[in-house]
C-alpha cells in the first residue's frame, strides 16, 4: 500500500528585531538625549545638572538655567570620553552611577598654576585679594587660597582638578531616525526656538534645512550654522552636501487709514 507524499508549506517566520538595536540599547555611535546630576566625591557637592527639580532641591536653580535632556553623541566627546564610554550598553530608561577618576576627568592638581602674586598687580586689575575669591588675572580664572601679607596665592587649576566626579545618569531616548538626528544637532546649537520651527529635507545625498527668519537675530549665528552643517555631515553619514535655507517674505504694506478715519 502506497503512501501519498504531502508537501509542507514552510512556515514564514516572524520578522523580530534583533536585541541590542540602536533603538533599544546606546551603541558606539548613537545619538542619545541623558539626564544626569554631577558632583565632586569627596564633598558630595553638585556641579552640574540638568534636571530642575533637583536644581531647585539643591538651591542651584537659575531663572535662566536649561534644564532639559542633554544631548551626547556617543564618540564625539561633548561629555567626558571616560563617561561616554560607559554610557554604552546602557537601555532607555535606564539609570547608573559613574565614577571618573582625576586622570580621566579635569586632571591632577597641577603645582605649576598654584602661583604667588603681588597685591598691587592685582589691584591694578580691579582685583580684590580677598581669601575665597574667584578672580580673573589676565587669561585665566582662579582662587584665591592664601592671604600671605604683600602677596595672595592664587590657585589657577580647575575647581575639579584631582577630585573624583559622580555622575548620576538617566538614559531617556536614543534618537534614530535620520530627520529627527538632524532637528536635535540643530535645538543644540539654536536653543532658542522651538523645534518646530525648522524644517529638513533629504532628499538622495543632500540635507537641505530650513531655518526661521527668527535666527536672523541670535549672535554669531553663521558660526552656528557652520557647526551645523558640520554636526550634521556626521549624523547623516550618507549625505554628501547641506544647504541651510532662509525664507524672507515680503512685508504686507501699510494699510492707509486716512479714508477710514473720515
Amino acid at each position: 500500500m502506497s503512501k501519498e507524499k504531502t508537501e509542507k508549506k514552510p512556515t514564514k517566520k516572524k520578522k523580530t528585531s534583533p536585541k541590542g538595536t540602536d533603538e533599544e540599547i546606546v551603541g558606539e555611535k548613537s545619538l542619545v538625549l541623558i539626564d544626569y546630576v554631577a558632583k565632586t566625591k569627596d564633598d558630595g557637592k553638585v556641579f552640574d545638572l540638568t534636571m530642575e527639580d533637583v536644581a531647585k532641591e539643591e538651591g542651584l536653580y537659575k531663572e535662566d538655567g536649561r534644564y532639559e535632556p542633554y544631548l551626547v553623541a556617543i564618540g564625539w566627546n561633548w561629555l567626558l570620553a571616560a563617561l561616554e564610554e560607559e554610557l554604552v550598553g546602557m537601555k532607555v530608561g535606564e539609570s547608573k552611577t559613574i565614577d571618573i577618576p582625576p586622570e580621566k576627568g579635569a586632571g591632577p592638581k597641577d603645582p605649576a598654576k598654584i602661583k604667588r602674586i603681588a597685591k598691587t598687580k592685582l589691584a591694578k586689575h580691579g582685583v580684590r585679594p580677598i581669601r575665597g575669591e574667584e578672580i580673573t588675572f589676565g587669561k585665566e580664572r582662579g582662587v584665591v587660597t592664601a592671604d600671605l601679607g604683600r602677596t595672595v596665592r592664587v590657585d589657577f587649576n580647575s575647581p575639579l582638578a584631582g577630585k573624583t566626579l559622580v555622575f548620576d545618569v538617566i538614559v531617556r531616548k536614543i534618537i534614530s531616525a535620520p530627520e529627527d538626528k538632524i532637528l536635535a544637532v540643530v535645538k543644540r546649537r539654536i536653543p532658542a526656538l522651538p523645534e518646530d520651527m525648522f524644517k529638513v529635507t533629504i532628499k538622495s545625498k543632500v540635507v537641505t534645512l530650513e531655518l526661521p527668519k527668527e535666527t536672523r537675530y541670535i549672535q554669531d549665528i553663521g558660526y552656528a550654522e557652520i557647526g551645523i552643517a558640520a554636526d550634521i555631515l556626521k549624523v547623516n553619514e550618507k549625505a554628501t552636501e547641506v544647504k541651510i535655507v532662509v525664507t524672507f517674505d515680503r512685508p504686507e504694506p501699510p494699510q492707509d487709514t486716512s479714508e477710514a478715519k473720515s
